[in-house]
């Protein structure tokens, strides 16, 4: 015991070295054996992204100018669209053809008709139906023209059947007219899906002959964006020619003068013409003036 004493007194770092070789042995002797395998996670893959939602076409919104339509034709179509009688046909007025057409040249320009002209004969506070077929992508107008003796003609376009009746378009002018879609405000199948509906006119005040005709054509392209206004090129304004400026008139006497003088004498030199109308300018004004010798008529 007193030796181990005197030894640790001696060499105090012995005992740890002794310790820190045995633990290297056994981690020597540990180290043949197999390591176990480390375990690679493969991450999972990312889920696919949702189906971007199906934009659903709908009518462009009317201008900021456009009038409302008129809530009072509405009122009194869906209080009489229960007792509506089935469509009595009438032959169409020429007169009538041709406002038709000339109407249908402003507000259903460049579009194909849908079918034939409808002469429908409506009373007043009537209305006659006929269907109507609008494809997907496709843009629809409707005019109904009132003939003699209709004074307010309303058109209404529906889906369904009383009582469950919809109103999916109107027209909103006044007079023997009517218009849906007109002016590039494109009827167009709601929900992008095939439409089929009737289209029904109305006389609200007066009766008479009314033709409707519809038109078909491609949907017109969306305006592009507001952006911001292409700032103007400043024009570049010519600056006047400069004049030379006029040297002063040299003093009558001086060297000047003198030298202008003899130079006009000789540009005169130079020009006959100018020179003997100069001498007899001269001439007239230093010689003295000779009347002229009087005309005699006959013997005196």
């Amino acid at each position: 015991m007193r030796r181990a004493l005197v030894l640790l007194a001696l060499h105090p770092f012995r005992p740890a070295r002794r310790l820190a070789a045995a633990l290297l042995a056994a981690s020597g002797c540990g180290a043949g054996a197999a390591a176990p395998r480390a375990e690679v996670l493969q991450p999972s893959p990312p889920p696919a992204p949702a189906p971007a939602p199906t934009r659903e076409v709908r009518n462009p919104p009317p201008p900021s100018d456009a009038p409302e339509p008129d809530p009072e034709a509405a009122r009194l179509f869906l209080s009489r669209v229960g007792q509506q009688r089935p469509a009595a046909s009438a032959p169409a007025p020429r007169v009538t053809a041709l406002a038709l057409a000339n109407t249908a040249r402003g507000e259903a320009r460049g579009m194909t008709p849908l079918g034939d002209v409808v002469s429908l004969a409506i009373g007043e506070g009537e209305s006659s139906a006929i269907p109507v077929r609008v494809s997907p992508g496709e843009c629809a107008v409707f005019i109904a023209q009132g003939g003699l003796g209709v004074i307010e003609v309303d058109l209404f376009v529906t889906k369904g059947a009383p009582p469950s009746l919809e109103i999916v378009g109107q027209d909103a002018d006044s007079g023997p007219i009517a218009v849906i879609g007109g002016r590039g405000a494109c009827f167009t199948s709601p929900g992008g899906a095939p439409f089929a509906g009737r289209l029904h006119a109305q006389v609200r005040r007066g009766a008479g002959v009314v033709l409707v005709q519809g038109y078909r054509g491609p949907r017109p392209a969306a305006p592009p964006a507001p952006g911001r206004p292409a700032r103007p090129r400043p024009t570049r304004r010519r600056r006047p020619a400069r004049r030379p400026a006029r040297r002063p008139a040299p003093r009558p006497g001086s060297a000047a003068a003198t030298r202008a003088r003899g130079a006009r004498s000789a540009f005169c030199a130079t020009r006959p013409g100018r020179r003997s109308t100069r001498r007899v300018w001269r001439r007239s004004r230093s010689s003295p003036q000779i009347p002229p010798t009087p005309r005699r008529s006959g013997p005196s």
